[in-house]
């Protein structure tokens, strides 16, 4: 599939492609009062590949060169939807050299590889855009010939929270590592949720990351686990502006802040996943997650991701922390909105270590 001009073609990115992708990542980042530079070193196909259990990358190239000028993303994952596990297509944007965005008018194709090549999986199709992004939002909302619909589903938010802390279990049982019943207990619950992953074993986690409270009588009252991805996945901050430019160079981590890592530095980072707080457990969430941030006292700082109708958004909003906020779409490509809209009642679970 070649442009307007025949200098590029769209094809279906291949290991063979990762440094060229990595190009790609290196040459772009978000704008904003924290502009942050997401990459995927060292390898990003084999990052997309730890997303999920199938990926489709389309790629722009030139023709003459073999160059990647452009990467989109589509990762293929079990998700539990209104109760039952089914297959979600998680969009992520598309990223182009600054030196072709102009140039290079690959969007609408982009999607329709994507559609050609995920269609006989029948998945839900989601993605999320930054709020900061207008640009993007007002493109993409627009209803537009040859391109899905995107009905926004509600507010994404991620929470940096600052770590380490003196918290004890005030008589609950805080414990450390992964068992059958730990694992009962998440066979249970995730159903609850929609677009809670299949497994809580993400890629990566290993039986001691994860973390439970119980109760004097030995019930499972919440659990989660801290996922580390920095060996796939980097956020390195390009530049500080507005306030964010004076707070980084304060100690504000001993505040309780998390603590705001150099420009051009990666973050140390982790993010609490597989959260589950019951809704009658609310009263000692805060106290769980104090445990758990004072259990990941060598990062500057957690995130947590939720969606604005997860019960624990009003338990995360009274941390100190930073936030960014993102808008969360049902892409849908049969332009039918009563069907993308069709989640239910139930909370949605979203991984930011999976976005």
């Amino acid at each position: 599939m070649n442009g307007r001009n025949e200098s590029w073609e769209l094809v279906v990115a291949t290991p063979e492609d990762a440094q060229g992708i990595q190009k790609v990542f290196d040459d772009g980042d978000f704008k904003g009062d924290i502009s942050v530079k997401f990459n995927r070193t060292p390898n990003p196909y084999r990052s997309f590949q730890n997303d999920g259990d199938h990926i489709v990358l389309p790629v722009a190239k030139d023709i003459s060169t073999g160059d990647v000028l452009g990467v989109g993303g589509c990762v293929i994952r079990r998700a539990y939807v209104n109760g039952a596990l089914q297959n979600t297509a998680y969009l992520t944007g598309l990223k182009i050299l600054q030196s072709h965005q102009r140039r290079l008018n690959c969007i609408k194709p982009a999607y329709q590889l994507i559609r050609d090549q995920t269609a006989h999986y029948t998945p839900f199709y989601y993605t999320t855009i930054l709020k900061s992004n207008e640009a993007a939002i007002k493109l993409l909302e627009k209803q537009r010939k040859d391109m899905p619909s995107y009905i926004y589903l509600g507010d994404y938010t991620v929470f940096f929270l600052g770590t380490g802390g003196k918290s004890n279990s005030k008589g609950y049982t805080f414990e450390r590592g992964y068992n059958d019943t730990l694992a009962a207990f998440y066979q249970d619950h995730l159903p609850k949720y929609n677009l809670a992953p299949a497994s809580e074993r993400l890629y990566g986690l290993t039986d001691n990351r994860f973390y439970c409270l119980k109760s004097p009588a030995g019930e499972i009252l919440a659990a989660c686990a801290i996922w580390d991805q920095q060996s796939y996945k980097q956020y390195i901050i390009s530049d500080y502006g507005g306030i964010y430019k004076a707070l980084s160079h304060l100690p504000i981590g001993l505040l309780g802040y998390p603590t705001m890592p150099k420009a051009g530095e990666s973050a140390n980072y982790a993010s609490i996943a597989a959260l589950i707080i019951l809704e009658e457990n609310q009263a000692i969430a805060r106290l769980f997650l104090d445990l758990v941030l004072r259990e990941a006292k060598q990062y500057d700082f957690m995130m947590l991701g939720l969606f604005e109708n997860h019960p624990l958004t009003n338990v995360a909003q009274k941390f100190k922390h930073i936030k960014y906020q993102s808008r969360l779409y049902a892409v849908d490509y049969a332009k039918t909105p009563e069907l993308s809209r069709g989640l239910d009642e139930r909370p949605i679970l979203l991984e930011v270590g999976l976005l």
